[in-house]
């Protein structure tokens, strides 16, 4: 039986797909980190993310932003990430009355030449923060089973950098 007062999300992020799994259930969302913004009378208002957000590119008074498309680094746009993200974790979570906010694994998968530097590993814990989380961990390393996010036990070939 699910468990509404525990949730673990596992969020691996590129600059052309963010997969989302909740341990708990085994379910799985991967959408591109697309952001569509419509501007109505000089105000801009989210309208859609990821497949979604691709589907309305080319219509009036919409953009369609990538927070996390850069050429030096993962993190492009804090905020147009930070709402991405919520977006994103809003679906992967289950619809319930009442569910917890989620303990978040958040695993960057490209741009780590040379390792994330402090300030873009404290970047990734505010945004996903911000999208919801109610505590962040931030790991560099291999691919997490689901079993190792259910336990929280990180292996030792890889690094848990925040917190």
């Amino acid at each position: 039986m699910f468990n509404f007062f525990r949730n673990s999300l596992y969020i691996t992020i590129t600059p052309e797909l963010i997969e989302i799994t909740h341990a708990e259930t085994g379910r799985k969302l991967a959408e591109p980190p697309l952001l569509a913004i419509e501007t109505k009378r000089g105000k801009d208002l989210n309208v859609a993310v990821g497949t979604n957000a691709r589907l309305l590119a080319g219509k009036p008074n919409v953009r369609i932003e990538n927070g996390f498309l850069h050429p030096r680094t993962l993190l492009a746009d804090f905020t147009i990430a930070e709402q991405t993200l919520k977006h994103l974790i809003k679906q992967a979570m289950p619809s319930a009355f009442f569910v917890a906010r989620p303990v978040v694994v958040e695993h960057p998968l490209k741009m780590l030449e040379g390792g994330l530097t402090q300030i873009e590993i404290r970047a990734f814990a505010e945004l996903t923060s911000m999208a919801g989380a109610s505590q962040v961990y931030v790991w560099q390393g291999p691919t997490l089973l689901r079993e190792q996010l259910l336990k929280r036990s990180f292996p030792a070939e890889g690094q848990l950098l925040f917190p």
